[in-house]
């Protein structure tokens, strides 16, 4: 077990930003798990379980606690009489390299998830999802530590409460820690394959039916890495927590308003996508875009990606502050745009624990510059 004190965090982060933790420990196992609780337990210090920190801000005032990461990781595949495969991971496995081991077996159910960094404990978390599929399709259960007593739970998926890219798990107030998770496999089938991606909005990537879930691996990495959606060391575009926003989804009436004045403006529909109870599921990337901001836009040492506007990334030495002041800017003028709020995807890590983002939708002034809203859109 590694114990580090007043450890600097932004290398452990895809964006690069993060002061120091208190205390930070690594665990290869449960049982250096329940040690390493007990000790953030004995010297009164808040904890947060950090993975691959690809879906978290963490404030460049640092954390007044005990970072621990889970770094479990045994990976056991058991083919069943049915034909599917119960594949167990643990939690500090990098969740890209089982999606392709799966890719390699012929196996469907994350093909899709291709290329999405983060840990596997982190993955389930966050409930990732790409392309018509999600993490929760294929969870069976998964094997926790109760931070505050050390005991070991299997969870269910009752227990966590899946919803789009969120869990019970992904709360303030979370009382366990990932250590392995079990997931449903079946054989891949190209038919079904295509035709989720026709649903989803993504015909391009159906237009050839690929054949195998590496062929449809492939096709998914190549569209991530066309946004700079895959992370890469040397790219500074790729430095980012991916998409910093959901897609916002909202009454149908608001979405035909929203629709009737884009076609107005630009001559063409709105892309939008259906979602339960009647409701319409935004892109939360058009809606920046016509805000007014431009790929590549900047504020101060934080810019939107060259390639993606949804992705806000680490351009010039940004700090938590940049982050959230563009944030904040972005938040304010789609609201002021189309009065629909758009939510943050990342996990914000405060110095004393994780909190809500601090910017507001509903601001009427940026850094005091005043923003009028666009009435075509009203």
């Amino acid at each position: 077990m590694q114990i580090i004190e007043n450890h600097v965090l932004s290398s452990y982060t895809t964006m690069g930003i993060g002061g120091n933790a208190r205390k930070y420990i690594e665990a290869a196992s449960v049982e250096e798990l329940v040690e390493a609780l007990k000790i953030a337990k004995e010297e009164a210090l808040p904890v947060f379980v950090l993975g691959e920190g690809s879906n978290v801000l963490i404030d460049s005032k640092g954390f007044m606690g005990c970072v621990i990461r889970p770094m479990m990781r045994q990976v056991d595949w058991q083919p069943q009489s049915d034909g599917s495969t119960l594949v167990t991971v643990g939690a500090g496995v990098r969740f890209d390299d089982i999606v392709a081991e799966s890719c390699r077996r012929n196996l469907g159910g994350i093909e899709a998830l291709s290329g999405i960094p983060g840990s596997a404990g982190g993955s389930l978390v966050q409930n990732i999802g790409a392309y018509g599929q999600e993490i929760s399709e294929v969870f069976v259960s998964a094997e926790a530590v109760d931070i505050h007593d050390g005991e070991s739970i299997r969870l269910m998926p009752a227990n966590l409460e899946f919803a789009y890219r969120h869990t019970a798990l992904k709360t303030a107030d979370n009382p366990f820690v990932i250590t392995s998770l079990t997931l449903r496999l079946v054989p891949f089938d190209a038919d079904k394959a295509a035709a989720r991606c026709a649903a989803h909005g993504f015909k391009k990537m159906a237009l050839t039916k690929p054949q195998s879930a590496s062929a449809l691996r492939s096709i998914v990495l190549e569209t991530r890495r066309s946004k700079a959606m895959c992370y890469d060391r040397d790219d500074v575009n790729t430095h980012s927590v991916g998409s910093f926003f959901v897609n916002p989804v909202v009454p149908g009436e608001d979405a035909q308003r929203i629709n009737a004045a884009s076609i107005i403006k630009n001559h063409k529909p709105m892309p939008s996508f259906p979602a339960e109870g009647g409701k319409t599921k935004l892109s939360a990337a058009w809606l920046i875009e016509q805000a007014g901001f431009n790929k590549g836009y900047s504020l101060r040492g934080a810019a939107l990606s060259d390639y993606h506007c949804l992705a806000i990334i680490n351009r010039l030495n940004a700090t938590s502050d940049d982050v959230i002041a563009l944030a904040q800017d972005i938040v304010t003028r789609v609201y002021l745009q189309f009065r629909v709020e758009l939510q943050p995807e990342v996990v914000y890590l405060s110095p004393n624990g994780i909190a809500p983002l601090p910017c507001s939708a509903k601001e009427a002034e940026v850094y005091g510059a005043p923003l009028r809203p666009n009435p075509l859109f009203l």
